[in-house]
């Protein structure tokens, strides 16, 4: 949907407007600013698109390049679990996976400490992984779990909370189990609602990103219309 209201948007300003620049062009009125606007911003498009293409590329290459540098890749990682929808969301994700992986391996009989170690590598978020890996120092000195998951901040306290019920009940893998199910319902259910909000958003701005440029387009015709009669 993004890519054909893309699409849309750039034949109209790269066809559509420019015809009407040029039906108007002999015209000595002043257009409306809209359409003035308009005509710029297409000018702009045609005169210098290739450039803007060119610059899009070298960004998304260059911040591919930095994302290849592991501090900067870290700090960018811990960054976005700051973001109001899609940090949480991140967050939840990761932490279930980290759950999910750690109540697998503890199940199996693997040690707590090679546990905790794989289950960090699972990881995608970069914060979250230094995390679980200092995480791991603290019960290797003899932290309980759940004392040192509940120092992280950026994991959710439920696993924290899960955790510590684990090893009061001996439970661990069960209860760590639970808390990777709660948090992977809950990573569904915030998806589910970023999707259901952002259509009808992209279609309301689609629809006024058009409806300007046909205004822009109208304007005029509407002035000389009332100027003939």
């Amino acid at each position: 949907m993004s890519l054909v209201a893309v699409v849309i948007v750039l034949f109209l300003v790269t066809y559509v407007v420019p015809q009407v620049a040029h039906v108007f062009a002999s015209s000595k009125r002043a257009l409306p600013f809209l359409t003035v606007l308009m005509i710029g911003i297409s000018s702009l498009v045609r005169a210098y698109g290739w450039l803007l293409l060119i610059a899009m590329i070298a960004g998304a290459i260059g911040a591919r390049l930095a994302l290849a540098n592991a501090q900067f890749h870290e700090k960018f990682d811990a960054a976005w679990l700051n973001l109001p929808i899609l940090g949480r969301l991140s967050r939840s994700y990761n932490a279930a996976r980290f759950a999910s992986t750690l109540a697998m391996l503890a199940a199996a009989g693997v040690p707590i400490l090679k546990a905790l170690q794989a289950a960090a590598e699972t990881l995608s978020n970069r914060a979250m992984r230094s995390d679980a890996q200092d995480a791991l120092v603290l019960v290797r000195e003899g932290a309980p779990l759940a004392s040192a998951l509940a120092q992280k901040k950026r994991f959710p306290p439920l696993l924290a909370m899960f955790a510590r019920l684990g090893e009061q009940t001996g439970q661990l893998p069960v209860m760590l189990q639970r808390a990777a199910k709660q948090l992977g319902t809950e990573v569904q259910r915030r998806a589910m609602q970023l999707a259901t909000l952002l259509e009808p958003l992209l279609i309301v701005a689609m629809g006024v990103v058009v409806m300007l440029i046909v205004l822009a387009v109208l304007m005029p015709i509407i002035q000389l219309n009332q100027l003939v009669k």
